[in-house]
């Protein structure tokens, strides 16, 4: 049996970066198909902290593309029925060094509007310990979605467009200019082909099972770990902004390429190795029934071990009970998430997309970087303004 369904645009990946790019098809008004190999998205798009953090980004055009990427989630939300909570990013400083990067960042750039607090201030916005704190930082763009729910939401509104067909569970065979084709994963096995002059294709960490004239010109990418736990809230309390500590600010290029870092990154290097040699940062998160996130680890390997490390985990959970101010946290979940990431060696390393053009309208995008919650919906349009431009 064959399925043959034509388009404007075919997208491979119902993931957040592929979601991305059929919400910006539709935007210009094509028609578009997207297929999925999974019955619903379960990758690093629902393994994450829903935290969208456009103040990370560096002065520039990247902070341009966030604040556009900004822009795309406010209408989304809109139209999908998606709840934003526009509560922004609380980032805590307990030393000099990290309140210096954090003023840095500050006054460098009106346009992220972030601004320096006291630590009475901080612990108004949540309820933090102060004591021993320098300072902090709020960045009040910044928005939140629920991380477990938000993906298929949007999934769910592009499916009530007659101009979207979404194929679940349709794994991708070949793609030639013009035409991809694959078979449905049940026990039909359908064969679907999809006539699109358009193809974008989003594979995730699964890049390496892209055939080969996909794979053509590809940077050579390899695979990052997180590890990450879903704990109670201490006493129930609620937490308006994300929250981050000054480990953040050697890994954000928004502070991490600032002459101010060095000094700290010093220190952390030599006060605490354990945390920097496990990529180690804090990012906490309140899900909709008042658990929070905690994360995250970097571990880089082009095949990961199937298990996760209890003394990362360990560590973690001490970082967010300093941070929240009581001795122990209450395990819920544990989970891994996976995401593609720049190969060492291999330049370039901070540019957050990867996007190469094997064929004649086909583009290939990964996002390299692990925010692709973040940016995509901006750089969607980037990417779908080269192949009208260039074929």
């Amino acid at each position: 049996m064959l399925t043959h369904l034509k388009a404007d645009v075919c997208v491979i990946g119902a993931g957040m970066v592929g979601l991305a790019h059929a919400i910006e098809a539709r935007r210009r008004g094509f028609r578009v198909v997207v297929l999925e190999r999974d019955s619903a998205a379960v990758g690093a798009s629902v393994r994450n902290f829903g935290h969208l953090f456009f103040a990370s980004q560096p002065d520039g055009p990247a902070l341009s593309l966030a604040l556009r990427s900004r822009e795309r989630w406010l209408e989304v939300a809109g139209a999908a029925g998606l709840t934003l909570i526009p509560a922004g990013t609380l980032i805590v400083a307990r030393a000099e060094d990290e309140l210096a990067v954090l003023a840095a960042a500050a006054a460098a750039e009106p346009a992220r509007r972030a601004r320096l607090l006291t630590p009475i201030e901080a612990g108004r916005l949540a309820p933090l310990p102060i004591d021993g704190l320098s300072g902090a930082l709020h960045s009040p763009l910044d928005l939140r979605v629920d991380p477990r729910t938000a993906v298929a939401r949007l999934a769910h509104w592009l499916d009530r467009d007659p101009e979207v067909t979404l194929c679940w569970s349709t794994t991708l065979g070949a793609v030639s200019s013009g035409v991809v084709e694959g078979w449905t994963t049940d026990g039909a096995r359908t064969r679907v082909q999809v006539t699109a002059p358009r193809v974008i294709v989003c594979p995730g960490p699964d890049y390496r099972t892209l055939a080969p004239e996909l794979a053509a010109g590809l940077e050579p990418l390899t695979r990052c770990r997180l590890q990450m736990l879903r704990v109670g809230a201490p006493a129930g309390r609620r937490y308006a902004p994300a929250l981050a500590t000054g480990l953040s600010l050697i890994r954000y290029p928004a502070f991490a390429d600032r002459p101010e870092t060095a000094a700290l990154r010093a220190r952390l290097e030599a006060e605490r190795p354990e945390l920097i040699e496990r990529g180690i940062h804090l990012l906490v998160t309140q899900l909709p029934d008042g658990d929070l996130i905690v994360g995250d680890s970097h571990t880089y390997a082009d095949t990961l071990t199937a298990f996760g490390e209890e003394t990362i985990d360990v560590l973690l959970l001490a970082e967010a009970a300093r941070l929240l101010g009581v001795e122990r946290l209450s395990v819920r979940e544990r989970w891994l998430g996976v995401y593609p990431s720049v190969a060492a060696g291999s330049g370039g390393a901070g540019a957050p997309f990867r996007v190469t053009a094997p064929l004649g309208g086909v583009r290939v995008v990964e996002n390299v970087a692990g925010i692709g919650m973040t940016l995509a919906m901006g750089f969607a349009a980037e990417v779908l303004n080269g192949v009208e431009a260039g074929g």
